[in-house]
């Protein structure tokens, strides 16, 4: 993962030297959707995998719920640090590698949820590592809402050779153009995305798809892990 790492830190680090972040500040509707969908208690706690800068993380602390706010780029949690004190929010933001998760956190969620993570994971073994990990940080009975690009017929990866060169970027707050890290992406079809999670021992609750301003065309899908 030393790859994924490089490439996403380095990212955040030259945005934020301008000043700027990455992604909107806006949360993710497929996240506020997820959360009206289970009716999700105030003060229950969240765990967030894939967090990059916490706009989500940020967006449902300030609405009372306790956040637990994972991402692989020190940078990315850096700056979430100083966005949470400015806004006088306590979240717990980790380091973390999303394969490595059960060894920074603890099994004990009831609500998981993650998007745009996996699809940057290319290898069979590196998407089957990142499912059983937030398997295994949820309680029986507990819930996850997996977001990832891609329109559930396609399918198509990027060469893991080539993917973390510079190339130009547009950024999309303010149009102007960087010269940052590439980034990986794999899209999967409904099949054999159904057969990946389920593989993982999730239980499919809903599936469809969705459209969001920072990953347009997105798989989204509610999965549960059964009460023992």
């Amino acid at each position: 993962m030393k790859k994924y790492y490089h490439a996403y830190n380095e990212r955040y680090k030259k945005i934020h030297q301008e000043g700027l972040l990455w992604f909107s500040n806006k949360p993710t509707p497929e996240v506020i959707n997820w959360v009206d969908y289970h009716h999700i208690s105030l003060g229950e706690n969240l765990c967030e995998i894939g967090c990059g800068e916490g706009r989500d993380a940020l967006f449902l602390a300030k609405k009372g719920f306790n956040i637990t706010a994972v991402d692989i780029a020190e940078e990315a949690i850096r700056k979430c640090r100083v966005l949470s004190a400015v806004k006088g929010l306590k979240i717990a933001w980790v380091v973390s590698d999303a394969l490595q998760l059960c060894e920074k956190l603890s099994n004990n969620y009831n609500w998981i949820y993650s998007v745009g993570t996996l699809h940057m994971l290319i290898k069979d073994e590196d998407r089957r590592g990142f499912l059983n990990s937030v398997y295994s940080l949820l309680k029986p009975g507990g819930k996850f809402l997996l977001v990832n690009m891609g329109d559930g017929e396609s399918e198509r990866s990027t060469d893991l050779s080539t993917a973390f060169e510079l190339q130009e970027r547009g950024h999309m707050g303010t149009g102007r153009k960087f010269e940052v890290a590439g980034t990986s992406y794999r899209a999967v079809n409904w099949d054999n995305h159904i057969k990946e999670l389920t593989d993982a021992g999730f239980v499919i609750d809903k599936m469809f798809n969705t459209e969001n301003r920072e990953y347009s065309k997105c798989m989204t899908v509610y999965l549960n892990k059964e009460e023992k």
